[in-house]
């Protein structure tokens, strides 16, 4: 723990929340200039949205499996940092960002998608994929067939993740119970 946790726990954590705040909402700003810089066919080198979205997948599974998973076993306490809405609106943007940062790889790689023109296809392949409905309107081809694999597979962890992350922060079912009986 940090000295500045230790000695004023609540304002630690309010800045540490405006920070990923501000995090976020930089990130959100990126893929939006990325989505309109491959919607209108800028000519950027295809290498620049690839590199900085999949940097953000990365960041995005990094971060909720870190949350889920090793930031509860590095202490024997229970301990819960923010609240169970705070933590379903963030994990619900993080998926909207999963669709969109999907959604700009696949609009740099439009060849491979066949059925595909332009990056509403691209976009809407994202979430069709990553919400395992397959209407098979559009099919990957090449490259895209393993981003697409990758993009069902991180979606479902993803889930399973945050479901986990979720449930942690309920209150448990004991002092629920307790405080009925009463």
């Amino acid at each position: 723990m940090s000295e500045d946790f230790r000695s004023d726990p609540r304002g630690a954590t309010m800045r540490r929340s405006r920070q990923t705040e501000l995090y976020i909402m930089g990130w959100l700003v990126i893929e939006l200039i990325l989505l309109i810089a491959e919607a209108s066919g800028l000519g950027w080198a295809t290498w620049i949205p690839r590199l900085l979205v999949i940097v953000r997948i990365l960041d995005i599974f990094q971060s909720s499996v870190n949350l889920s998973v090793f930031d509860q076993l590095r202490t024997s306490e229970h301990i819960v940092v923010s609240s169970a809405v705070r933590t379903l609106v963030l994990s619900f943007m993080n998926y909207l960002e999963l669709l969109v940062c999907f959604g700009i790889l696949y609009t740099s790689m439009i060849g491979d998608l066949l059925g595909a023109y332009n990056w509403r296809d691209a976009l809407y392949y994202s979430v069709v994929t990553q919400l395992t409905i397959g209407y098979g309107d559009i099919r990957p081809v090449g490259w895209a067939r393993l981003v697409s694999a990758a993009q069902g597979l991180i979606a479902v962890a993803f889930t399973i993740l945050i479901f986990g992350r979720i449930v942690s922060v309920l209150p448990r079912l004991e002092s629920v119970i307790s405080h009925d009986v009463e």
